[in-house]
């Protein structure tokens, strides 16, 4: 019986420890602020104050899908907390186990597409909690009341990521009119490639990635398969994936057992159908080339990407570089030779540069010293003559800087969800443009011939381009479905990227005319274009990467090509899927009278930060040091009782044990960690365990001093309690520099 608690504890810990990495870690506190709950019978709201307006549009998102949300599968969305991180830049969603929640961090991402960030997120990790409701049922439920959630995490092992997250892609798709999986760049890499369905090599390559080449990852495989899964077997497999491996967990391979019962395939065989069909499907289209001259050859054996290439001569450009080799860099490209040269390093690149009058500008991506949780969009500049990077200092929320003549503006993004398009004219005092309420902002440009600010925002009616100014925003396009990105302006004209088409391409938009224009054709995609004497600089994609071209433009606009406004694109490269029968959140608006409802009837209550850093999630059957197993993967089992505590606000971890072994005897260990104030504190405590001491000497009847002769066995404790500060540290450079100007200093 020992061995066999052994044998489950240890299958437990190694779960936790690999696949439930993504689980079971400290995902890092937020700064010291005020929280609140609000609580229905399906989910738990935790969220700062200063977003409770967020909060209750999420809450109402959620709620509009929940009927519809388990499409495909037996069971619904299992009653879960959502806990919501509104100062990280870095927008992302996750759900995890131990504890169980929905981590929601709340900007919206800076590469968006038509379909507004809050909704997307509940139709993608809501599906999640239906996912794992599911895997948590027959032997896995059983093991959950032995090892409370920790035994839950045993039943990610019978549904492989690629499927958990492709079912989830598949979710937010259907839930909307022009989803995630249906854009032209979902499927880009593959269609770039050629060939994936019939490389007979192992395809271990295309599911777990490479360090050398460049492998789409489990989003776009995951999504592409279960797409596939679903037209061929008119249902989701998953269901039945998830119902078997739930009762059989101990057949280990029971994704493929599960194929192969029910449907007679297996994941290798599926994975060469999904992409001989789509291979097909691409084969019958049209063949077209890059109507874009590439301007410098790309790096052969080493996947590059150039993003948004800069104009500094006739025969030079300024181009941010990333590849395998190196971090992020500026480079100087000259287009007659291809030669290459360094100017600066950058960290992680959040939104694009702009130049004017020798000096470019843009935002990086930057940790707090202190706090996981708040990652800030950090202003930056370079002077071209001496290529050293600065820092603007407190500009740390700050988007799209866009720079022109004496004109500066960026967008400033609060955590409460708002906008604000800040303009900054020479030494002058700043205008600030509010945006509306429940819009998000994903371009800024300036057009010196209209002289006239323009954004690039996404609503419910999906995206559009608008003029701001102290009277508001002022629409140019109207809503449609259809991503849109990196906005510029000049001449009269502005300049982004559109998939109207079907594809790709890079469009413009005639202020005299009112007309919409499509610059380019692409085999495979042209982004990011940005107007230059002649012509438009852009980045085109093949196998290697996003390589720098440019397109001519004639004088008279006689190359460009007509749009006609549409609500949604063409649908070129995708071949058809049934439609699921659910809510599309395209339609569902959030209104006042909706927020006050809603208000009503599920208020929000003060969330106490001290009762609830206790919250025990997990016990084993054994005695064993889950800190020791996550940071060190060092695993030490011995008879006993295991009780585990992690709070949901991450700030606050436990454990308590006790233990037995026959060389020690019994021991209690307590250890607690807190990270909540940015100081961390860690608690570590034992007592009991037959350790051999030596006593003191004492003395006799007469006097003499006794020694003993031979250590005795006795029990003993031990408290420590330690204060670090774990400061985050990245290599930066300052400067004096307050506010952004365009002169120099």
């Amino acid at each position: 019986m020992r061995r066999l608690l052994l044998l489950l504890a240890l299958l437990c810990a190694l779960c936790g420890a690999e696949r439930a990495a993504a689980q079971y870690y400290t995902w890092g506190s937020d700064p010291p602020q005020k929280w609140s709950a609000i609580r229905t019978p399906d989910v738990r709201m935790i969220y700062p104050d200063t977003v409770a307006g967020i909060a209750r549009r999420t809450l109402f998102y959620i709620r509009s899908v929940r009927p519809d949300i388990g499409y495909g599968f037996r069971h619904g969305p299992m009653r879960i907390p959502f806990v919501m991180h509104p100062e990280n830049f870095q927008s992302n969603g996750l759900v995890m186990y131990l504890p169980k929640r929905v981590e929601f961090l709340t900007s919206p991402a800076v590469d968006s597409y038509s379909m507004p960030w809050y909704k997307q997120f509940v139709a993608h990790e809501y599906r999640h909690a239906v996912q794992y409701n599911n895997l948590d049922r027959g032997v896995i439920r059983a093991l959950s009341y032995v090892l409370g959630q920790q035994g839950s995490t045993i039943g990610l092992l019978c549904m492989p990521i690629w499927a958990m997250e492709g079912d989830a892609v598949m979710s937010e798709t259907m839930h909307s009119s022009f989803g995630r999986g249906l854009q032209p760049s979902f499927s880009m890499a593959y269609r770039a490639m050629g060939s994936v369905g019939r490389d007979r090599r192992n395809i271990d390559k295309w599911f777990c990635g490479s360090y050398r080449d460049y492998i789409p990852d489990h989003y776009e495989l995951g999504y592409q398969i279960c797409s596939y899964a679903y037209a061929r077997y008119d249902e989701n497999v998953w269901d039945r994936v998830a119902w078997f491996g739930s009762r059989n967990p101990y057949m280990l391979a029971t994704t493929r057992i599960a194929l192969e019962k029910y449907y007679g395939t297996n994941v290798r065989k599926l994975f060469r159908e999904t992409f001989d069909a789509l291979e097909c499907h691409w084969d019958s289209l049209p063949r077209t080339g890059d109507s874009a001259a590439p301007l410098v050859a790309m790096p052969e054996g080493n996947y590059t990407t150039y993003q948004w290439p800069l104009p500094l001569s006739d025969t030079t450009l300024l181009v941010l570089k990333t590849d395998y080799d190196r971090p992020s860099r500026f480079v100087r490209l000259d287009t007659r030779t291809g030669a290459e040269e360094p100017v600066c390093y950058t960290g992680l690149v959040s939104t694009r540069p702009s130049m004017a009058d020798g000096r470019v500008w843009w935002t990086e991506y930057r940790r707090s010293t202190l706090f996981e949780q708040r990652v800030n969009s950090q202003l930056c500049y370079m002077d071209l003559a001496d290529g050293v990077p600065r820092t603007a200092e407190r500009q740390r929320n700050t988007l799209y800087p866009t720079a022109s003549g004496e004109e500066f503006g960026w967008v400033e993004y609060n955590p409460d969800g708002r906008y604000t398009v800040v303009v900054r004219h020479g030494e002058g005092p700043e205008r600030r443009f509010e945006t509306p309420v429940r819009s998000e902002i994903h371009g800024l440009a300036w057009d010196d011939r209209t002289v006239a600010w323009y954004v690039l925002v996404t609503d419910d009616s999906g995206m559009w381009i608008g003029r701001i100014d102290s009277d508001g925003l002022h629409p140019i396009t109207e809503g449609a479905y259809i991503t849109l990105s990196n906005l510029r302006a000049g001449g009269g004209k502005l300049y982004y990227g559109s998939i109207a088409s079907g594809r790709d391409e890079a469009h413009c938009y005639d202020l005299m005319a009112r007309r919409e224009y499509r610059i380019t054709t692409s085999a495979y995609g042209s982004f990011a274009p940005a107007p230059a004497d002649g012509g438009v600089l852009l980045t085109t994609y093949d196998h290697l990467g996003y390589r720098v071209a440019e397109q001519r433009v004639a004088a008279d606009d006689s190359l460009l090509i007509p749009v006609t406004p549409l609500r949604l694109p063409v649908n070129l490269v995708n071949p058809p899927r049934k439609r699921w029968d659910v809510v599309n959140l395209d339609t569902v608006r959030y209104t006042r009278a909706d927020s006050v409802g809603q208000s009503g009837e599920f208020r929000a209550k003060r969330y106490r930060k001290v009762p609830n850093l206790v919250n025990a999630h997990s016990w084993m059957p054994v005695a064993f040091n889950p800190f020791a197993a996550v940071d060190e993967h060092v695993i030490d089992l011995n008879v006993g009782l295991t009780l585990i505590s992690q709070n949901l606000l991450s700030s606050a971890e436990a454990y308590a044990s006790y233990g037995w072994n026959r060389h020690e005897g019994s021991l209690v260990n307590l250890g607690v960690r807190y990270f909540g104030l940015g100081v961390r504190f860690d608690l570590d405590a034992s007592y009991g365990g037959n350790q051999l001491f030596y006593s003191l000497a004492g003395r006799d009847g007469q006097g003499n001093p006794v020694y003993q002769s031979r250590p005795a066995p006795d029990k003993y404790y031990s408290v420590g309690l330690s204060a670090t500060l774990p400061l985050y540290f990245q290599p930066v450079s300052y400067t004096h520099l307050t506010l952004p100007t365009t002169s120099r200093v």
